[in-house]
């Protein structure tokens, strides 16, 4: 084994074992916040009353962490610990590790991709842990520039200006490193029409409103449509993946419009 191979997976298990000593440590401390505060102000609730709160969020978020690991693990690499751990994982940690790899042009999975993914996610959270220090600290002193009307309309455009330039990303054939695949949203079609179709059936049809307590379960039923789907247009070769220089990830090249 080369020195520079060898350095390479040394930096590359040194890292997972301090994500996973990290994580483990974040969830003690997680866990045990709420525990040392309901002993300390003897405000415990019991076993029933816990599995009563919290049985409608875990069915939606424990299928969310699932799908999150899965989808986002492959392009994040090892700086999925800190990832998870500082959480705003779609808003802000994903794009910045994205739109780095697409600035140094690697390809997704790759070492160079991990490296990078690690900084950018890195500088994140640091620049994020600054601003909040900043904001707690300059919130009172600025308030009377927060209710200005200019500043109030201007923070209306935020969010919507944040998931646009998000949306540019989706739409974009390029996956960085190159790589591109023209086609890639088809296999989102069909799982996108049976969610908006159980959704207004759920609200204007049956009145129920049952859809929104069982929202995890069902994203988590559209992975494997969206798998499937998306294999079966590949193998047809309407969604196509086209490797650097030209190359084809496979030997289908049937234009998506056949």
């Amino acid at each position: 084994m080369s020195k520079e191979k060898q350095t390479t997976e040394q930096y590359i298990n040194s890292v997972h074992r301090v994500g996973r000593i990290g994580g483990a440590i974040m969830i003690v401390v997680m866990i045990s916040m709420p525990i040392i505060a309901g002993i300390y102000f003897d405000a415990t609730p019991s076993i029933g009353q816990i599995i009563q709160a919290s049985i409608g969020l875990l069915a939606i978020f424990v299928p969310i962490a699932i799908s999150e690991v899965i989808s986002y693990t492959p392009v994040l690499g090892s700086s999925i610990y800190l990832t998870l751990v500082t959480g705003n994982v779609l808003n802000l940690k994903l794009p910045v590790a994205n739109n780095a790899m697409h600035l140094m042009d690697v390809q997704y999975g790759s070492e160079k991709a991990d490296v990078i993914g690690s900084i950018a996610v890195s500088v994140s959270s640091i620049l994020t842990v600054v601003i909040i220090a900043l904001g707690m600290l300059l919130m009172v002193p600025l308030q009377p520039v927060f209710n200005l009307p200019a500043v109030k309309t201007a923070s209306a455009y935020v969010l919507p200006a944040l998931f646009g330039s998000m949306a540019l990303g989706i739409f974009n054939d390029n996956l960085g490193g190159g790589i591109r695949a023209p086609g890639r949203l088809k296999g989102a079609i069909v799982p996108t029409i049976i969610v908006l179709t159980l959704s207004i059936a759920d609200k204007y049809i049956l009145k129920t409103g049952m859809l929104s307590s069982v929202q995890g379960v069902l994203i988590l039923m559209m992975l494997p449509i969206t798998y499937f789907i998306t294999k079966s247009l590949y193998k047809k070769g309407k969604i196509q993946v086209i490797l650097p220089e030209g190359e084809k990830a496979d030997a289908t090249v049937q234009a998506a419009d056949e």
